[in-house]
């Protein structure tokens, strides 16, 4: 007698973001405008956060032209009362907040004992300390929304070591542990809590690498894959975090990586 199969198609809405409204840090340029951007090609109602006007327009120009609502709120995100005013402003653009993705970084690379307190803040600051003022401020609307979602960029480097990176290396481990901590806080209020790992990714902030021959060979020869990752490499891993095919899933690290941590 024939056993029948389950289908491994998985129902389209799983992954449907129609209707769905996100807050989207770090969206000008890079990780951040490909994460929008990405969003809104599911169905989300996005609003873009940075600080850089001219180049905010065009990732909410690129993510309207996909028929969905896409506004935009330049903001220095390591401003305290900005965040509570952007988080307010977001939440009354779109009539409240459902998903938030804490993309906006930092980085600086030098030794321990060649780093200033400030630069070590700064890092801090910007890659831990607003994400949970991020969060504080964005609570009450993704609770509200009875399905909230909340995906912490953090990195690879959040995981395994390189010289002279400590300070961010740092704040993203933190933010790893506030992940978790976090979604164990928001476990019954309908919230899921996860965080993305990057690997190595051609974007502004990696150009001194990904420019420089040697740097490119030192990235690949260490990647599994072969090769560097795309912004867009992590465009389905998001949208998967965002959407009801995740919502069993909270406090967890989802790395894309090229195999970079399995070494």
């Amino acid at each position: 007698m024939a056993v029948a199969r389950a289908s491994v198609d998985p129902p389209a809405g799983l992954f449907d973001l129609s209707g769905r409204r996100a807050l989207v840090t770090g969206a000008s340029r890079g990780i951040g405008r490909a994460l929008a951007i990405g969003l809104a090609s599911h169905g989300a109602d996005v609003v873009c956060v940075a600080r850089n006007a001219e180049m905010l327009k065009e990732t909410a120009q690129q993510a309207a032209q996909l028929g969905v609502r896409a506004e935009w709120i330049t903001a220095d995100l390591r401003n305290e009362e900005l965040i509570r005013t952007t988080v307010a402003q977001a939440a009354e653009k779109l009539g409240g907040i459902d998903i938030l993705v804490n993309n906006a970084a930092d980085d600086h690379d030098s030794s321990v004992l060649d780093t200033e307190l400030v630069t070590w803040q700064r890092v801090l600051d910007l890659n831990l300390q607003t994400c949970f003022l991020l969060c504080r401020e964005a609570g009450p609307h993704l609770i509200a929304s009875g399905s909230g979602k909340v995906v912490n960029v953090a990195s690879v480097l959040a995981l395994v070591g390189v010289r002279d990176n400590a300070a961010y290396m740092a704040a993203k481990g933190g933010l790893l542990a506030f992940t978790r901590g976090l979604a164990l806080e928001w476990a019954r209020k309908g919230v899921q809590v996860n965080a993305l790992c990057p690997g190595f990714i051609r974007t502004d902030m990696t150009s001194s690498l990904w420019q420089s021959p040697r740097g490119t060979e030192w990235v690949v020869k260490r990647t599994p894959i072969g090769r560097w990752g795309e912004v867009q490499d992590l465009v389905g891993p998001t949208v998967f975090l965002a959407a009801a095919a995740s919502n069993f899933m909270t406090g967890q690290v989802v790395v894309v990586d090229g195999g970079w941590t399995v070494q």
